[in-house]
């Protein structure tokens, strides 16, 4: 029994005692090794390196003998092959040797590279021969493939999907490329490509059913669609529609499908499959600028009050400087597809440092939306005020005929990165409260954006603003109706519209103002981003550059965290023409959405 215990005691402690030095033992076997590659220009190198065993695993496994390293190597010859002949060097070789003296052991792959192949030719054929009068055949720079080129194999694969493309927006929804031939000629150096291309029949747009709405009309869905029965199927229409029904922001998601089989009629049918989102939106917004302090506004939204798409905007707006009230009816589809008519009513109490307004806003106006993401509208509203400026009090009741040209083609609301924005506004007034006043006042502004790198994410935005009051006197025109310039929206640096005439240290506005500003945005990673400003501009007392006002500059940068809804912008501004007295060293905006 003794000896059963001690035999037992004695296997346990050589287990033990092997486990303990077991890791030493096999890591001593690892097999280290360095790894180098010659004979080719940096860009390549990183390629092979990204698709290199022998690299990939050299640190996260390295292998237990020479024999299973030299194995690892020859494995990766081939692909590393492929790889050169993707790039267009068809007859390059790759050796590779291995120093087992060295410490750790060298590995060194030798690319011999030899000339890039050229791309000799590109032939497209058709399977069916009678198509091929009814399907007009891409050349091969509309394919990407460019002759007497180094010939990539990306580019081909590129290709293909391309000629799929040209051939569905000509109608054909099916097509397929049967056949991809790919000709070396080690002789000439060169390489043909091949296509057999099967357009397929030919399809036409038949009934379209909708899925998925459960108290939105069909009508709206149906307004927006862009075809009508019997139109060449094209798919560039399928992601219009998607786009515009999204818009609308009455669905979450949109779907568009084109049925495979043909009807009796010989026309494909369409389903398009909606989720609608929740109608009802309660939302809230905070800010803060050292000029206008702290601000806030709380809105509520039905998007289908009456099943079609109408909305009702109701929304409260108080800070420092203001107190407002203000709801909004849009009537969609108002007598055509491609009109609205929007009536608004708002109560405020306007008080910043330039005046004081208490006032009441009335106006009904119809947009139509034209071609191209244009928007034109027009109306009637009025505007029942008491203003003061001054010590000075007036009432006004301004009735005016609002005219207006919307032109957006940016590619986002709050962080625009491409595209340009053109507003043009244009007003008569007259006070109908019998003092005989009657003015012209009209607004001119533009800014553009463009995506210098995409990673890390750079974009240049500019902007410029022009506005003119004409038909009156400066101290005739009501102060809440004058030009003023400065704050975060406009001049930043600059206390809120106090970058104009003044009398003492108080804003009295002008007749005309002229607002500059450019930016540069730099976005990285997914959340942060930095934004370096320039703005410059000035109100007038009466015409642009008759009032002797020279222009104010202001610059500063800025910080953004870009949430999944927008950025938060937190600028800085310094005025660069300080006036003593009158302008503080640095201005502070805390705000949602990018400055313009």
């Amino acid at each position: 029994m003794r000896r059963s215990l001690a035999f037992c005691a004695l296997v346990c402690g050589l287990w033990f005692t092997a486990g303990l030095f077991a890791p030493s033992v096999m890591a001593s076997s690892e097999i280290r090794y360095d790894v180098t590659m010659e004979g080719m220009t940096n860009k390549l190198r990183t390629r092979l390196e990204e698709i290199s065993k022998t690299v990939l695993l050299e640190k996260k496994r390295p292998p237990g003998s020479i024999a299973l390293l030299r194995r690892r190597v020859n494995e990766d010859i081939p692909r590393l092959l492929q790889v050169l002949k993707g790039e267009g060097y068809y007859g390059a070789r790759v050796s590779a040797d291995i120093d087992t003296k060295a410490e750790p052991v060298r590995v060194m792959f030798r690319v011999a590279l030899g000339p890039s192949y050229l791309l000799k030719s590109v032939e497209i054929k058709t399977v069916d021969q009678d198509a091929r009068p009814r399907v007009s055949l891409p050349n091969p720079e509309e394919l990407g493939l460019h002759l007497e080129k180094p010939a990539r194999a990306r580019a081909v694969l590129d290709a293909k999907e391309e000629l799929i493309k040209h051939t569905r927006k000509q109608g054909f929804p099916f097509p397929r490329i049967v056949q991809q031939k790919v000709i070396v000629d080690h002789a000439e150096r060169t390489l043909a490509v091949i296509f057999s291309l099967d357009t397929g029949p030919l399809a036409h747009f038949g009934s379209t059913s909708i899925i998925g709405l459960e108290s939105i009309d069909e009508s709206v869905v149906r307004s927006e669609i862009p075809w009508q029965d019997g139109d060449r199927f094209g798919p560039e229409m399928f992601s219009q529609l998607e786009k515009e029904l999204i818009k609308t922001g009455l669905f979450a998601t949109v779907q568009v499908k084109l049925g495979e089989t043909f009807g009796k009629d010989g026309l494909l049918p369409v389903t398009i499959t909606v989720k609608e989102r929740k109608h009802r939106t309660i939302s809230a917004a905070a800010s803060y600028k050292t000029d206008e302090g702290l601000g806030g506004t709380i809105s509520w939204e039905h998007r289908n009050l009456l099943h079609y798409g109408d909305r009702l905007r109701l929304t409260t707006t108080a800070s420092e400087i203001t107190l407002a009230a203000e709801g909004q009816f849009r009537k969609q589809q108002f007598l055509r597809d491609d009109q609205s008519l929007s009536f608004t009513l708002r109560a405020a109490d306007d008080r910043p440092d330039a005046f004081r307004s208490l006032n009441v806003y009335t106006s009904l106006i119809l947009d139509r939306t034209l071609p191209n993401e244009m928007v034109l509208g027009g109306g009637l509203a009025f505007k029942a005020e008491w203003v003061e400026q001054l010590g000075d009090e007036n009432r006004y009741g301004l009735a005016s005929v609002p005219l207006h040209l919307y032109w957006d083609t940016s590619d986002d609301l709050l962080d625009p990165k491409r595209g340009g924005r053109l507003m043009l506004a244009f007003a008569p007034y007259y006070d109908a409260f019998g003092s005989n006043l009657s003015f012209i006042k009209g607004q001119l502004g533009y800014s553009r954006y463009t995506q210098v790198f995409t990673k890390p994410s750079l974009v240049l935005a500019g902007r410029v603003n022009v506005g003119s009051i004409g038909g009156a006197k400066r101290d005739e025109i009501p102060a809440d109706e004058r030009f003023y310039a400065g704050g975060g929206g406009s001049i930043r640096g600059y206390p809120f519209q106090s970058a104009g005439p003044l009398d003492g240290t108080n804003p009295i506005g002008g007749r005309s103002s002229l607002e500059l500003s450019a930016e540069l945005r730099l976005k990285i990673g997914e959340h942060i981003g930095f934004v370096a400003f320039l703005d410059g501009g000035n109100a007038f007392t009466d015409s642009i550059g008759d009032s002797g006002e020279n222009l104010l500059w202001g610059t500063g940068a800025g910080f953004r965290y870009f949430t999944a809804i927008g950025p938060v912008r937190l600028d800085i501004g310094v005025p660069l023409n300080q006036r003593k007295g009158i302008d503080d060293d640095y201005q502070i905006y805390l705000s949602f959405g990018q400055a313009f």
